[in-house]
């Protein structure tokens, strides 16, 4: 029995020894299949295989495997998605503000049209700065795609970049974006409901999904949970007060650190609090890979479609060089003493972040098609901001009793890099 096999991928057809990596056959035979970690968790390389056999790289998603994992066994057809191309392009930052304590908005402006799916996410490297994986979002107001991309980025201790913005990285500041890559993008054309899971900045590519999936379907039932470490933290509340308007979406904050007094909050981890899940349902969860993994199983059980992007810090880099050295030093360097957030010195009295997020939250509720309205969000008034809190209220008090417990899960190992 020869020791090769035959493969198909997009109707064009190559030789491998059994036993090889998928995408190590491809690429040796000029047949391009995207990938980016090689780790088997980005989902870059997610292929369909259609016939044939393979061993390792097996995913959550029935019928798809992670090319840079799986071996090949017998003859394959490979089927691929079709996804935008993966491209280099100059850009600028062009907006930075903070949203919520260590999170960031970006607002980052290429040099040409950028193309990508809602959940997928991009390589951005700022001059001078190594490169960082991070997910395009919708603005607060809905707006998605355009000339300007938003990211929402977390501040991360010790982070070459993150601890940077603001600093080293100002608006003006040049960069590099590669990209896009990953699999956990919204599939146009779904009628399934739609169950959609962010925990931290995580939220970015959840809302980028909803945002479009709306834009498509409008009345297509949808769940939405926003999980947080601490209250502060729950950034996205603006967008969780238009989306509590809107009769076939629910609403479901968690912060997993008390006590919370708000009624619409849950605390806990986001596990407990998710649905009972169908085989029609439709999952994207992205964020904490002990989160990710935890809903894995739950989606496995239940039979549903997973698509996923754990999030996972980037490893520390050590200085190369003497130049690197001596900045290193230089950025260890104590800053000036500032006034305590809580000390009232000099700043404006502490506010409920309830309050302090929907103040951004417009007057009218998503249109049809999402249009953009104004530049930012204007303030709204003490009575609109009570009525889109009562709204979240209602909409979380309502789907309490609907709601199943379910334990914890342990966590895996993940990673794709994301700050």
């Amino acid at each position: 029995m020869s020791n090769f096999r035959t493969v198909t991928v997009k109707g064009r057809q190559f030789r491998v020894r059994a036993g090889d990596v998928l995408l190590d056959g491809a690429l040796a035979n000029g047949v391009e299949i995207p990938f980016d970690c090689r780790a088997g968790t980005c989902g870059t390389c997610m292929v369909h295989v259609s016939k044939g056999q393979t061993v390792c790289g097996e995913t959550h998603t029935q019928g798809m495997i992670y090319a840079c994992q799986a071996r090949v066994v017998s003859d394959l057809d490979v089927e691929m998605e079709d996804v935008p191309e993966i491209d280099i392009s100059k850009a600028r930052l062009v907006g930075l503000r903070e949203v919520a304590p260590d999170i960031m908005e970006l607002m980052i402006a290429p040099e040409k049209s950028i193309s990508y799916l809602p959940g997928q996410y991009f390589k951005f490297t700022f001059n001078g700065y190594p490169a960082r994986a991070y997910s395009p979002t919708a603005s607060f107001d809905g707006r998605i795609g355009g000339r300007v991309i938003h990211l929402n980025i977390k501040r991360v201790r010790g982070g070459r970049v993150t601890t940077a913005l603001g600093s080293g990285i100002r608006p003006g500041h040049r960069l590099r974006i590669q990209g896009p890559y990953g699999h956990a993008f919204l599939r146009p054309g779904g009628t399934g409901r739609l169950i959609l899971v962010g925990s931290g900045t995580g939220f970015a590519p959840i809302w980028a999904i909803a945002a479009m999936a709306l834009r498509e379907q409008r009345s297509r039932p949808m769940v939405i949970i926003a999980g947080a470490k601490k209250l502060p933290q729950l950034y996205m509340t603006p967008i969780l007060a238009q989306l509590a308007r809107l009769p076939n979406v629910t609403i479901i904050p968690t912060v997993e650190e008390g006590p919370i007094n708000h009624p619409s909050i849950r605390t806990g981890r986001i596990e407990p609090h998710m649905p009972t899940l169908t085989a029609s349902d439709v999952v994207y969860a992205c964020g904490s890979p002990r989160m990710v993994s935890a809903l894995a199983g739950m989606v496995d059980k239940a039979g549903a479609t997973f698509y996923a992007d754990p999030f996972d810090p980037a490893p520390p880099e050590a200085p190369s060089g003497l130049i690197g050295r001596i900045k290193t030093l230089v950025a260890r360097r104590a800053p000036e003493p500032e006034p305590s957030r809580d000390s009232g010195k000099g700043r404006e009295p502490s506010v409920d972040p309830f309050e302090r997020a929907l103040s951004l939250v417009p007057k009218d509720p998503i249109e049809d098609d999402l249009a953009p309205r104004r530049p930012e969000p204007r303030r709204s008034t003490a009575a609109e901001r009570d009525h889109a809190l009562s709204l979240v209220r209602e909409r979380a008090l309502g789907e309490q009793a609907s709601l199943q417990e379910r334990p914890r899960r342990a966590a895996g190992q993940m990673a794709s890099g994301h700050v």
